[in-house]
């Protein structure tokens, strides 16, 4: 299922995440202008900020680790979640991102757009986000949910897949009421 406008609250984050996180400990460098994320335009740009009421950062195991209400706010995006941990590699350049997971009552709000779930998390490599644990994206008061949503970034396709005791659900109502009132979640 093509839902390009529906997911890009994930796309944003994460996106967003793999471009500002420091190399810690290490001399601080510009953001790279390699490849972009699509729809991301301008958020890069912007200062990330992550606050917590806890950070571990473990240079051994190339992982650093939030826990204790996480809001990440960069532009008009703001994350909540319960604990994240970015995993990375170390470069001579500074440090890559490998992984990014948000964990335990995520939601992600920009614009029109949230997004809820237990866990959301993004693969650099594979260019993947992966939102579990009764995951939900609204635009407006269009939603889509299911047992999970993979977003597979470099082919701008989106896939919702039911489970067990799950089906996939797609609510989408006529342009004009949809864009008259604002979906609340």
């Amino acid at each position: 299922m093509k839902s390009r406008g529906i997911v890009w609250p994930l796309v944003f984050f994460l996106g967003a995440l793999s471009l500002h996180v420091p190399a810690w400990g290490a001399e601080k460098k510009p953001v790279p202008q390699g490849k972009t994320i699509p729809g991301a335009s301008g958020l890069s740009a912007q200062p990330l900020r992550i606050t917590s009421q806890q950070l571990e950062a473990d240079n051994k195991n190339q992982v650093i680790i939030f826990t204790g209400n996480i809001v990440a706010r960069q532009g008009d995006l703001v994350i909540h979640a319960d604990a994240a941990r970015v995993y990375y590699e170390k470069r001579e350049e500074g440090n890559e991102v490998r992984e990014i997971e948000a964990t335990g009552n995520v939601k992600i709000h920009q614009g029109d757009r949230v997004a809820t779930g237990q866990r959301a998390q993004f693969l650099n490599q594979e260019q993947k986000i992966i939102l579990t644990g009764q995951p939900r994206v609204w635009q407006g008061k269009d939603m889509v949910s299911g047992d999970k949503i993979t977003v597979l970034l470099e082919e701008d396709r989106s896939l919702v897949e039911s489970g067990p005791d799950r089906r996939v659900e797609v609510i989408l109502y006529p342009k004009g009421e949809a864009s008259r009132t604002k979906g609340k979640p």
